[in-house]
């Protein structure tokens, strides 16, 4: 895989079963399950041997990213399947203004050693637009179409409990 410079976000492939959805694995070196508290704000953090390829599981953030001088400010979300690419030597950093943990994972795709300064905290070189990150995070609120439980659905479709020959 050639380095890219720039940020991509790219669709999740995925094909469905008759009851469960399967999402095509990233090609990576390492796996991290990572955690955002709620109402945090993350430091801008530099890698400059690894490619970072990040997806929410579970919640939203805003990430920011640094590239030319300017913030990009990309909301993410477990209501849109997406893969970010972050590539070495660009500064990024996570927002989470809701108040609900976020769970993502990084599919990290490593370029030579891991280095100390890669995981060191980087001052913001220009100040956040505030205003911005809060309509990023607006963007992620559209009303979500609960999706009822197999349980629930076979119930209410008058089919016999799915889980009882499991004991659930």
């Amino acid at each position: 895989m050639a380095l890219v410079r720039q940020v991509e976000v790219l669709p999740v492939e995925s094909f469905r079963s008759s009851t469960a959805q399967f999402f095509a694995p990233q090609t990576c070196d390492q796996t991290m399950v990572v955690e955002l508290g709620a109402e945090q704000v993350e430091d801008l953090f530099v890698h400059h041997f690894q490619t970072d390829q990040l997806m929410v599981l579970q919640g939203q953030f805003v990430l920011v990213v640094l590239e030319n001088r300017r913030y990009r400010y990309l909301p993410l979300s477990d209501r849109k399947r997406e893969v970010v690419r972050i590539p070495p030597g660009i500064p990024h950093g996570a927002i989470n203004l809701s108040g609900e943990p976020c769970l993502l994972v990084n599919a990290v795709i490593r370029h030579g050693d891991p280095c100390d300064r890669d995981y060191r905290p980087l001052q913001p070189p220009l100040p956040y637009d505030w205003a911005a990150i809060q309509q990023a995070f607006q963007s992620l609120r559209s009303p979500r179409q609960p999706q009822p439980l197999a349980r629930q659905r076979s119930r209410d479709q008058g089919i016999s409990d799915p889980l009882a020959q499991f004991g659930a």
